[in-house]
């Protein structure tokens, strides 16, 4: 059974928005919390600014006969500059 990927990262402060959204055969890369995504990564999102991760959960589920997925939700906060 194949598996299909999806990572969605919300909008600063505001995980009702979703600023990005991918879906991918393969894994995403590992991300941690503190890591930085640059706004241009963000393809839903009017703003494109870059953020900081302050959350990170995963939601795995299966439809029978057709697939397994794994969604990757990436939640943010404003990216404080140096």
């Amino acid at each position: 059974m194949k598996t299909e990927y999806h990572l969605e990262i919300y909008e600063q402060d505001d995980s009702s928005c979703v600023a990005a959204s991918y879906e991918s055969s393969t894994p995403f890369a590992g991300m941690n919390i503190g890591d930085a995504i640059h706004g241009a990564s963000m393809n839903l999102s009017d703003t494109n600014k870059s953020v900081r991760i302050k959350d990170i959960q995963h939601i795995f589920w299966e439809i029978e006969g057709s697939h397994v997925a794994h969604k990757v939700c990436v939640f943010t906060e404003p990216l404080k500059q140096a």
